[in-house]
């Protein structure tokens, strides 16, 4: 396509595409702050389509000149140079005077492949190329002043030469670079790619030619190519970029590499590229827009047509990935402000630590302490050994634990996403959208001849009103195949028509579409394509009442696939009178987001996507009616809601399962090996708590379990005691207090961190209980015993309890009193 540069934009004329061969669209690229904005230049006039013209902006970025090129009006004879201003203010095309004439003196030939490049002043300059339909390569070299409107003709290198570039410099300078150049080879006259060290240089100035030789780099020069990019940069160094070997189709080759000549020493370098270079091509659109970035767009290799848009930091020969447009310095090195700073912010942390240390002193001396009595705690009669080897093996199973940690926090960080499917089973199901393209099939003067389409279940439903005609003015698909029109259908169901599994009251279980056309068209067919409802682009793109939840991107991702017939998930083809059957199924897609909160494993957060699975399987229909060329049966594969989760397969959740059992089974090891250790009922917060908290603890501790003369459990003796002497001043009754009274805080020390009491609530419940049996039965018998005693005399047996409480064994240990200790 025609390329030229405005300020900080690209635009873009004409050019060629899948589909067509000449178009005459016209955008514009304009570079911003952090990206690229695509728009469309308004044109009141359109011109005729052309492809590999050349544009230049010029009159101080107020017109713009196409020249020269292929079009379908000069494609089969040689003119004059054609060329078409536009002007910015009126947004409209003039046509120059001389296009439609054969013969005009001083205008060069209709050419393509050639250079045109614009002075800043008022002249273009035009050399080389090839004529359109003689295919005659050029030599010649012309102005054009764009004030009067007029070509004159320049002294020419004479060296013919097309496929080349040629850069203006800011000092009148004229640099052609590259192409194919016509050499006397034995006597025979034949192309070849012109070298990379011989520079052709026009002084404007002098009005005269002359050739340079360039300097390799380290021996070596840049590929010779065609077709290429070459861009000026502010200190006149020129970047050249791709290209190709102008050779034969299958067997040519593209290049994607880049190398810099410096006018200056004339000396070529080709730097090491940093990111991710653009794919090979030729023929692509490319301008330095700020003065520090290289944007490279557009193209074409082999058969692809490319539509991306790279840069290149020409400060530090880097491809970007994220756009910037800020210069980063190519030194990794600090000033030395820098260093300073840092040095000065390391000094002042270091004495901020040492203060802390001093002030804290204390309480390190606490932590320590406290941490080796948490740790080391030899049980009594144990030797030193056995505490130290209990040490040293519960740090390694620390150590193991920790790498476990370590692997499984790895694990979820890294962790693949899995796509689970779920069914379930409805009675009903969903329709999608399908567009039906005819391609190969002309307008007939006969309306029933032309195609159409029509619609009806197997119940006889007829669907045919939620057919529409789509406007081919508006988008057309691209068929490369295709040697007629394209006519579309969108079959577009509301959202209450749905198809049913079950007999009776329904629309039916699947739907039966049938295609009409012109009987006589042999080599016509039938894309069918199937969208979801709320994914379904044609509705924005045709201008149709929709709810479609997609961007701006993705329609211009499928409307390119759609030029370049490249659409290949859910399209099938209909070669009538084959006819098909088509069966689908909605899946509810639940893809995770790239948050945080999903490595945790619950309640994940996703975006949630409706898509469609299609099988297709062609078949020949039994008999052909009237008009019908085809038919196609569309229905859905089974009657059920599928939904497709992405999960982690390492969450969290998952870790700190896995973590739990390596903990106890470490803790059974260290058991096994080394004994049961009771635990402490106080935890973390108990035995770490500072000041205040602390402070309540040791109150409440004070208050319930005061200590007495009695001493206290466990961690003071009954009474001093020696192995030579029997203390025998407290009598039995003093001693047997003693004991009850620790005994006592015992059991309320048991009853408040060890033991749950609830098992020894129920035995006294159950004591009370049968005792009231017990004291209600022996009143029944003296009751009865009384009576017969009335009725006999001569009785002198009597009944009596044979225990009561206080008959209870001295030896158990109810006898020890269950009340608070208040002195």
């Amino acid at each position: 396509m025609a390329t030229a540069q405005r300020n900080n934009s690209l635009l873009l004329f004409g050019g060629e595409n899948a589909t067509s061969s000449y178009t005459n669209t016209f955008y514009q690229l304009t570079q911003t702050s952090s990206t690229y904005d695509w728009s469309t230049v308004p044109q009141i006039n359109t011109p005729p389509g052309v492809s590999y013209a050349q544009a230049v902006v010029a009159n101080n970025n107020n017109d713009m000149y196409v020249m020269g090129g292929l079009s379908n009006a000069t494609s089969g004879q040689d003119t004059l140079l054609q060329y078409y201003k536009y002007s910015f203010e009126s947004q409209s095309w003039t046509a120059a005077s001389t296009n439609n004439l054969t013969n005009a003196t001083g205008v060069p030939s209709n050419r393509y492949l050639f250079s045109a490049t614009y002075d800043g002043a008022n002249t273009i300059y035009i050399y080389g190329g090839v004529t359109v339909f003689t295919k005659n390569i050029l030599a010649d070299f012309y102005k054009f002043d764009i004030t009067t409107g007029t070509f004159t003709e320049l002294p020419n290198p004479n060296l013919f030469r097309y496929g080349h570039t040629a850069s203006y410099l800011s000092n009148g300078q004229l640099v052609i670079l590259g192409g194919m150049v016509l050499v006397n080879q034995s006597g025979q006259m034949n192309s070849i790619l012109a070298p990379m060290n011989q520079i052709m240089i026009y002084d404007t100035k002098s009005n005269s030619w002359s050739m340079k030789e360039a300097a390799a780099n380290n021996g070596t020069l840049p590929s010779t190519r065609s077709n290429h990019n070459a861009a000026v940069t502010s200190d006149n160094k020129i970047i050249i970029f791709g290209g190709d070997n102008q050779a034969p189709q299958r067997n040519k080759m593209y290049l994607n590499a880049f190398a810099i000549l410096d006018t200056s020493s004339w000396a070529w370098t080709m730097p090491a590229v940093n990111g991710i270079p653009p794919a090979r091509r030729t023929l692509a659109s490319g301008a330095i827009l700020d003065g520090n970035h290289l944007t490279i767009a557009f193209g074409e290799g082999l058969n692809n047509y490319y539509n991306d848009v790279n840069v290149l930091d020409i400060s530090t020969n880097s491809w970007l990935q994220s756009f910037s447009t800020s210069n980063s310095s190519s030194s990794s090195s600090l000033s030395g402000g820098i260093i300073a700073g840092i040095v000065i912010a390391c000094v002042v942390v270091a004495l901020i630590v040492l203060f802390l240390l001093w002030r804290f002193q204390t309480y390190i001396r606490w932590l320590f302490m406290r941490i080796h009595k948490d740790i080391w705690k030899p049980r009594t009669g144990e030797p030193l050994w056995a505490e130290t080897t209990r040490i040293v093996f519960q740090i390694f199973l620390l150590f193991i634990f920790t790498v476990f940690l370590v692997f499984m926090i790895r694990q979820v960080i890294n962790s693949p996403n899995v796509t689970q499917s779920i069914e379930e089973q409805v009675d009903t199901v969903g329709i999608p959208d399908i567009r039906f393209c005819f391609e190969g099939y002309s307008d007939d003067p006969d309306i029933t001849h032309n195609p159409g389409v029509d619609c009806q279940t197997e119940s006889g439903y007829s669907c045919r009103l939620h057919i529409q005609k789509l406007d081919m003015n508006r988008f057309t698909p691209g068929y490369t195949g295709s040697s007629g029109q394209t006519t579309c259908f969108l079959f577009r169901p509301p959202p209450d028509f749905v198809l049913s599994s079950t007999e009776g009251y329904s629309n039916g279980s699947r739907l039966i579409f049938t295609f009409f056309d012109n009987s006589s068209v042999i080599e016509g067919s039938i894309q069918v394509s199937i969208y979801p409802q709320n994914t379904d682009p044609n509705l924005i793109v045709y201008g149709l009442s929709n709810e479609v939840h997609m961007d701006e991107d993705a329609i211009s991702s499928w409307k390119m696939n759609e030029i370049n017939n490249i659409q290949i998930n859910n399209v099938y083809n209909l070669e009538p009178p084959m006819g098909g059957a088509l069966s689908y199924t909605f899946v509810n897609h639940h893809y995770l987001q790239n948050n945080a909160w999903n490595y945790v494993g619950f309640s994940p957060i996703t975006n949630s996507t409706i898509d469609i699975r299609t099988a297709f399987s062609s078949k020949t229909l039994y008999a052909s009616f009237n008009d019908t060329r085809s038919q196609l049966i569309v229905y859905p594969e089974r009657f059920v809601n599928m939904t497709d989760k992405e999960v982690k397969i390492y969450t969290l959740v998952n870790a700190f399962g896995f973590m739990g059992g390596i903990f106890g089974l470490f803790a059974t090891l260290q058991a096994c090996l080394f004994g049961f250790r009771p635990r402490s009922p106080w935890g973390f917060v108990h035995r770490w708590s500072v000041g205040g908290m602390r402070r309540s603890l040791f109150r409440g501790l004070q208050s319930n379990f005061k200590k007495t003369d009695f001493g206290i459990p466990l961690v003071e003796p009954v009474r001093p005691y020696t192995a030579n002497v029997v203390q025998t001043e407290e009598n039995e009754a003093q001693r047997m207090v003693r004991m009850e009274g620790r005994i006592q805080m015992l059991e309320a020390l048991l009853k408040s961190y060890y033991v749950d009491e609830e098992v020894f609530e129920s035995v006294k419940q159950a004591n009370l209980h049968c005792k009231d049996e017990s004291l209600d039965s022996s009143l029944v018998m003296n009751d009865k015993l009384k009576v017969e005693k009335m009725g006999n005399n001569d009785s002198t047996n009597s009944w009596s309890p044979s225990y009561d409480d206080r008959e209870i064994d001295a030896n158990s240990f109810s006898h020890v009193p269950l009340t608070r200790l208040d002195h």
